[in-house]
């Protein structure tokens, strides 16, 4: 039975918790861990349209970005839009879960996905405005004898072994495994019934704890044993710096036009604005999920040229101005959909590799609210 509960795990290893902002109400808004969940609706807000489609669709929980309650609760006031869909929500039994600013600052998160959106090199981006540093781990594996090598591989592709600009690194020793295969075992060595002593490598790798659902997976399909030993340490040391924003260099320069021909074709709903002090062909492009008027004087500090964010106020643009930055405004809303289409493919693929049948709609239209025109 696929829980709320379960829904979270998944939701929280992609974006743990801790990643937050002090203070930012991220997790389980509204709900029951253990209730049952077969449809689940992901919207970038927690809106009365996403209260409709829960309702259209007869789902039980409401994933979002934006969370339901920003502030403490005093009370529930139907009256008032606000309360009348927190009364809604709990009279339909709808679980709200939102991923707020530690989806924003986890590696691959909502600026990442608007690189990749826009076809920019967002694996060679660093963070505009450092909140911390990535956890790492540890990866210890036992693997036969001459199977070293492939294991290696595999976990590597997945983005283990990483240290610095090395990759594969690793550390192995030669040992003695034993195991006895049980009655209804299938094993790659040895019989069942009988204790085995088999020559096996102690492979050790590093990891960044946002690569560990990927890593392990590709390490338990390139293993031949059928049980696989394996162990992840926590250590205490740092790994790469997080935080909101991406700062990309180009491998090629690019053209304000160009740049904003694929905000248009690339983002929903997105019809850019932009304002240009000095040049028109940029080598630095710097990005923000939603709001990045906060972060103009940071992201030209580090080297910006231009910046593709949403809600830039008037101050914002004569700030920039004299910073030398371009500024374009590709809107909240279009530039924080690309993290809720993620969303909507992580799910799928997390639901479908542990043979849940949940059905996922992913909310991308807002015509009913706003037009494009």
């Amino acid at each position: 039975m696929l829980t709320v509960k379960k829904i979270i795990s998944y939701m929280e290893e992609l974006a743990p918790p801790g990643y937050a902002l002090q203070g930012d109400p991220v997790g389980l808004q509204l709900g029951n861990p253990e209730a049952e969940i077969n449809k689940i609706i992901i919207s970038l807000d927690p809106d009365r349209e996403a209260l409709k489609a829960a309702a259209n669709y007869n789902a039980e929980m409401i994933i979002t970005h934006h969370p339901l309650f920003f502030d403490k609760l005093s009370g529930v006031d139907e009256s008032l839009p606000s309360g009348a869909m927190v009364a809604e929500a709990i009279r339909n039994r709808i679980n709200i879960y939102s991923a707020h600013t530690n989806f924003d600052i986890v590696p691959g998160g909502v600026t990442y996905q608007l690189g990749k959106s826009l076809n920019l090199p967002v694996e060679k981006s660093s963070v505009i405005e450092i909140t911390g540093r990535e956890k790492l781990l540890k990866l210890v594996v036992f693997v036969p004898a001459g199977h070293e090598d492939n294991i290696l591989e595999a976990l590597s592709e997945a983005g283990a072994g990483q240290i610095g600009n090395y990759s594969h690194c690793s550390f192995q020793t030669p040992g003695t495994g034993t195991f006895m295969p049980g009655n209804d075992t299938k094993p790659f060595i040895g019989l069942s019934g009988r204790l085995e002593r088999v020559k096996e490598i102690r492979l050790e790798t590093i990891l960044l704890f946002s690569d560990r659902t990927a890593v392990i997976n590709a390490l338990l399909d390139a293993h031949p044993y059928e049980e696989v030993a394996y162990d992840l340490y926590p250590l205490d040391l740092e790994g790469p710096e997080v935080g909101l924003g991406l700062l990309i260099e180009l491998n090629d320069p690019i053209t304000l036009d160009e740049l904003n021909k694929r905000c248009h074709d690339k983002l929903p709903y997105c019809i850019p604005r932009f304002k240009v002090f000095g040049k028109e062909v940029f080598n630095k492009v710097a990005l923000c999920g939603g709001s990045g008027g906060s972060m103009i004087e940071t992201a030209a500090r580090k080297g910006a040229e231009v910046f593709v964010s949403g809600d830039f106020k008037y101050h914002d643009l004569k700030h920039a101005e004299g910073l030398g930055l371009a500024l374009i405004d590709a809107g909240h809303l279009s530039t924080e959909m690309p993290g809720v289409q993620f969303l909507d493919r992580y799910l799928q693929g997390r639901l479908k590799d542990d043979g849940f049948t949940a059905e996922v709609i992913v909310l991308s239209s807002r015509q009913a609210i706003w037009k494009i025109i």
